[in-house]
């Protein structure tokens, strides 16, 4: 069975660190013989490396409400999209856990180093009884505890490894981490120019943000029984009525929010970059008018009637309010060592995010994985950063 990550696994990575290597590197997973797929069809649900990942995997991750799985679950997800997605998860998790075995760090310290955190452990919950108990309200058992954590182990030690944060297969440190000044310096002024909010604040500054209120009138909730079209038409005319109304100042965009607005104007305002409101502008009404309004519009003003199809195919119309404009802010000099090694650690996450996409892509092309069509999807989901 495959373990999924315990809630201590944060302190695997660090107890990995002190994983030294063996000499010699064990087999890969790929230079293995054959698995008999037939045997497991019956249970099984896919497998990767030599490992089979069951039902029972599948359905521990999607009935635990606490997982990631099983709030998507409540909150309507397609179960068959969410057992793709867990099964994608597992199967990755468990290639790096073989990789790590591969790497040929010491089987009887890895032991060792489980036993002494499952220890403080126990000593941390007052005992074992009281420890017991908290594994049992994890849906888990001691001796799934210690195989989660020694799995844990190996796939933590296998990334670090593979991003250079620990010695690789020959004993040494073979990934270069370093960033040359130069490139820091190319870096910041490329990140000062780019009017990216995302990349200003790095360099501790920020992009000018447009605050907009909105009011939605779903055709369904405001003219129910007419035909799409007419329901539309319907909608657009009260939307500008009230637009007018606010213009004129016989009322404020609140007070409209309120009485009509589908969600009662509780909805928090949304706060976004031109560039942001350009992709809502395309995304959410097909058209550039949205955009257009908010680059031009002083604060107060209302957008036109602008018609919105939700996923499901219903049909609203939305106004649109400019409440505020927050000012763009210049990026701290070069000079402050602070944005310097704010930078850097940025780009170094840049880094470990595309060196950890490439080790993985050459773990699924190295490895056997079942059915034939789990590998293209586990190399899409990796390149897609899922």
């Amino acid at each position: 069975m495959i373990h999924r990550p315990h809630p201590w696994a944060f302190c695997v990575a660090t107890v990995s660190l002190a994983l030294p290597l063996m000499a010699q590197e064990l087999p890969s997973p790929s230079r293995q013989g054959p698995v008999p797929v037939g045997a497991y069809l019956d249970y099984g649900r896919g497998i990767s490396g030599v490992r089979v990942i069951t039902r029972s995997d599948l359905s521990m991750a999607m009935a635990d409400p606490s997982e990631t799985w099983g709030r998507q679950l409540q909150q309507g997800a397609d179960p068959a999209k969410v057992e793709v997605a867990i099964l994608l998860d597992l199967a990755m998790a468990q290639l790096e856990i073989e990789a790590g075995r591969a790497r040929g760090f010491d089987p009887g310290l890895v032991e060792s180093l489980v036993e002494n955190h499952f220890e403080r452990q126990v000593e941390r919950y007052g005992g074992p009884t009281e420890f017991t108990k908290t594994l049992q309200a994890l849906r888990t058992t001691p001796s799934l505890f210690r195989a989660g954590i020694t799995s844990d182990l190996y796939r933590y030690a296998w990334r670090d490894s593979s991003l250079g944060k620990q010695p690789g297969p020959t004993g040494r440190i073979s990934v270069d981490r370093y960033i040359r000044p130069g490139y820091l310096f190319s870096t910041y002024e490329a990140f000062a120019e780019s009017g990216d909010p995302t990349r200003l604040a790095v360099l501790g500054g920020s992009a000018e943000m447009l605050v907009l209120r909105r009011i939605i009138l779903p055709i369904e909730q405001h003219f129910p029984g007419l035909p799409e079209k007419a329901g539309l038409e319907k909608a657009k005319l009260l939307a500008q009525q009230l637009r007018i109304q606010v213009i004129e100042g016989e009322a404020t965009f609140e007070a409209q929010a309120s009485a009509w607005d589908a969600n009662l104007g509780k909805d928090k305002p949304l706060q976004r970059t031109l560039r942001g409101v350009l992709g809502m502008s395309r995304e959410f009404h097909q058209t550039d008018l949205l955009f257009e309004f908010a680059r031009d519009a002083k604060t107060g003003d209302v957008s036109l009637p602008l018609p919105f199809q939700d996923p499901g195919g219903k049909w609203a119309v939305v106004l649109y309010a400019l409440t505020k404009r927050l000012p763009a802010t210049p990026p701290k000099p070069f000079a402050d060592l602070a944005i310097q090694a704010a930078l850097r650690e940025h780009l170094l996450d840049e880094l470990d995010n595309r060196r950890l996409t490439r080790a993985r892509l050459h773990l699924v092309q190295e490895s056997h994985l079942h059915p034939a069509d789990l590998g293209p999807y586990l190399a899409q989901s990796q390149i897609q950063g899922r």
